[in-house]
């Protein structure tokens, strides 16, 4: 589980380190949150392109996320990024 409290406006993104791939990017104001559980279901879609076997029913059943997985947040403020 990801909880981050944003100290400026920004982005945060968010990968899973072992594909390489984005999750998710979210723009965030100071003080607001970022959260990912996965399986909590905002994210299902997301990590069900990701992961499932070539077999599965997209909404069929659970996501199941591997054992390997790592999942890291990056956060870029947002006076970064007009640098």
């Amino acid at each position: 589980m990801v909880d981050y409290e944003a100290p400026t406006d920004g982005t945060a993104i968010l990968i899973e380190r072992t594909s390489r791939r984005i999750v998710a990017t979210e723009s965030l104001s100071e003080g607001s949150n970022f959260r990912f559980s996965p399986g909590s279901g905002s994210y299902d879609e997301v990590l069900f392109r990701m992961f499932a076997r070539p077999d599965a029913v997209e909404g069929g059943g659970v996501v199941v996320v591997p054992t390997n997985a790592f999942f890291q947040l990056y956060f870029v403020p947002e006076r970064a990024r007009k640098e």
